[in-house]
């Protein structure tokens, strides 16, 4: 029980013995945690950050169980349901595949089309119109949660007026990532009356500020807490190094650069196809 008390003390604890760098985290224990770390990642977390394969599996149903989770959140509010509309439905197809097609994510594009210009030319004439955007969700119920914890976006599903509803959903390359993306909108179509006051009401669009708050990473918190308390330990124990001498040390001096670089690479990893809405 000594030996075994007086090991961990070894790993663990600072103290004169170890040179006040417990072994179990000076930089090459730590950098092994790093490649554990990874692979964890590569094998377990993968899916939910460059186009999960659970989305992409059946996009219908997911497209379904967003309209459906939308009118819940309607529904809990008083509010009318929206009532899906096919042609509304082809524009955030039309939407989706000029992201796909042109390499953005953007409600403007960048020859300056917007979803209004797709739902135009659908022949859906509109009084008011809204669109949301998301990519790299789990599921459908983490995009709407994340849609109603942001003001623009809930703004929009929550709008008293609009009426009519159309989703579309698709896993593609945006900048190199392989992701799912997701296009909502919604639609108050014109009524007679209000064909014949355009010119005064004009075309309402509200189009949700893209904001930092918007953006999420739902299952990745995780591995960003662990990453940065290994990067922490990583740049204390480079703080002993230096201040017992062993900076000058070009054995101990790649080490720790061999350290930085993989914890740099672990960043870049868990970077790739961040989750979000705009």
């Amino acid at each position: 029980m000594k030996r075994f008390r007086k090991l961990l003390k070894h790993l663990l604890v600072p103290h004169r013995g170890n040179a006040f760098r417990p072994h179990a985290l000076r930089h090459n224990a730590l950098s092994i945690y790093l490649v554990l770390l990874m692979v964890a990642q590569l094998g377990l977390g993968v899916t939910y950050y460059s186009g999960p394969t659970v989305l992409g599996a059946n996009t219908e149903t997911l497209k379904k169980n967003i309209i459906t989770l939308s009118n819940i959140e309607r529904k809990d509010n008083n509010l009318s349901m929206l009532y899906e509309n096919k042609t509304l439905n082809l524009a955030a197809e039309k939407k989706l595949s000029d992201m796909f097609a042109k390499n953005y994510w953007d409600h403007i594009g960048p020859d300056g089309e917007t979803a209004w210009n797709f739902i135009s030319e659908t022949g859906y004439r509109y009084e008011l119109a809204g669109e949301n955007l998301a990519r790299g969700f789990e599921n459908s119920k983490e995009v709407v949660n994340a849609w109603m914890n942001s003001p623009t976006h809930r703004e929009n599903i929550l709008n008293d007026r609009f009426q009519e509803i159309g989703v579309a959903v698709g896993n593609g390359k945006i900048k190199g990532i392989t992701t799912t993306v997701i296009v909502q909108l919604f639609g108050k179509p014109k009524t007679a009356f209000a064909s014949q006051s355009q010119n005064t009401l004009g075309e309402t669009t509200l189009i949700p500020e893209i904001d930092v708050s918007n953006a999420t990473l739902p299952s990745r918190s995780p591995y960003f807490l662990i990453w940065a308390l290994i990067f922490g330990l990583i740049v204390l124990d480079g703080v002993m190094l230096r201040k017992l001498g062993l900076h000058t040390s070009s054995k101990h001096l790649r080490s720790f650069r061999l350290s930085l670089a993989m914890s740099a690479l672990m960043l870049l990893l868990l970077s790739v196809g961040v989750a979000a809405i705009i």
